[in-house]
């Protein structure tokens, strides 16, 4: 097995898995007896990488497994300009309404899917690596000094192992402290990446529990929607970079494909995740959009995902699915 770069990874046969030292003690390394809290607790101290996933976007790939074989290809790579251009991207799995609704976008007369893709990529790498140079910069601080500053959604950890956040430089980096916007709501407003809401993880410091009833009634859900600021913020701010044509909607090399059909076309199979319109909010809307039926909304930013597991949840409490 490959030396590992993470605290929390996945393993090669699907399970999550960290390394961890001896905990702190005050500046040192605690003995036996000072990390050992009581008899199921124990303190641990990460000694490498945390990966952390921006909630709330999703950035174009810059590689991914590709199609019936366990290695990350570039996305850059001769096999993925192949797979797009070749019509190799129509699986069995894509049901024929989904697969006309690509075709039209997947066009190999007007564009090389793979090479845009690539350079939408690379506009979103380069921007993030600038927002965080600048703040290390405005700070005045050593790398070593900078700190970052992470809120959570529901849930903390990903399928991957990976930090589940909002992104911010800490208040305390500047001088007087100052809170600054998430790199991913800065993000979304440059238009750099597409929105991706996944419920239950619709924004950091919403109170009470997503899983109860009264919760997930539509009456309550949208209002806690309505009052879900960061997640209107994000909404506004990418609707305003699609009216100013830029990053992804860059005027004559907008981005063909969402990263999302990018992993599922990748991955041989159909979307995944069930879908609530944000834009259909009257108060009293039941409706839920089968993972097939994504694209019926027609603006990325209004479209909430739902996981297959809360499914149920949903339809208990009122939810139609059409």
């Amino acid at each position: 097995m490959a030396t590992p770069t993470k605290t929390i990874y996945s393993t090669s046969d699907g399970f999550n898995v960290g390394q961890f030292r001896f905990g702190k003690h005050g500046q040192n390394t605690g003995s036996t007896a000072q990390i050992v809290h009581d008899g199921d607790t124990v303190n641990v101290f990460p000694f490498l990488n945390f990966g952390s996933r921006f909630l709330g976007v999703d950035a174009p790939e810059k590689s991914f497994t590709f199609p019936n074989s366990d290695d990350f290809v570039s996305i850059e790579n001769q096999k993925w300009k192949d797979f797009f251009s070749n019509n190799q991207w129509q699986n069995p799995n894509l049901p024929n309404k989904l697969k006309q609704h690509l075709a039209t976008r997947i066009n190999p007369q007007q564009a090389n899917v793979a090479i845009n893709h690539a350079f939408h990529e690379d506009k979103a790498t380069k921007g993030l690596e600038k927002m965080i140079a600048d703040d290390l910069l405005e700070s005045g601080k050593t790398k070593d000094e900078f700190l970052f500053f992470s809120s959570f959604g529901y849930e903390i950890l990903d399928g991957y192992g990976r930090l589940l956040c909002y992104l911010y430089s800490e208040m305390s980096n500047f001088t007087p402290p100052r809170a600054k916007l998430s790199y991913n709501e800065q993000l979304l407003i440059e238009g750099l990446v597409t929105p991706y809401f996944i419920f239950p993880n619709i924004q950091p410091f919403l109170k009470g529990s997503p899983f109860k009833k009264e919760e997930v009634t539509p009456v309550k859900f949208w209002q806690n929607i309505r009052n879900a600021s960061k997640l209107q913020k994000a909404r506004t701010g990418y609707k305003n970079a699609r009216i100013s044509k830029k990053g992804v909607f860059t005027e004559g090399n907008e981005l063909i494909i969402y990263p999302f059909e990018l992993r599922f076309l990748g991955r041989g199979k159909s979307a995944d995740r069930y879908v609530i319109d944000l834009s259909k909010d009257d108060g009293t809307n039941k409706k839920i959009f089968k993972p097939e039926n994504y694209f019926e909304i027609p603006n990325e930013e209004d479209r909430l995902f739902l996981p297959e597991q809360y499914v149920p949840l949903f339809r208990e409490n009122g939810w139609r699915f059409i």
